[in-house]
């Protein structure tokens, strides 16, 4: 399990994201756009090769119509 802290773009609180290590897995390109669920909202983190956070995105930026 990778640990990463990181800070809401929704409500600006920090928290710890716990991502599993078979979501880098099977990937074919990078970077990985995972969506997390924090509290009552969620948000969207890509993630590199490594599991490092090379962005945090709010839903509107990813949920684009």
């Amino acid at each position: 399990m990778l640990e990463r802290y990181a800070k809401c773009p929704v409500c600006k609180k920090k928290t710890l994201l716990k991502v599993p290590p078979n979501v880098l897995k099977g990937a074919k390109r990078y970077p990985v756009t995972v969506k997390v669920r924090h509290e009552t909202h969620y948000f969207y983190i890509n993630l590199d090769s490594q599991g490092s956070i090379t962005d945090i995105l709010r839903p509107d930026v990813v949920e684009q119509a």
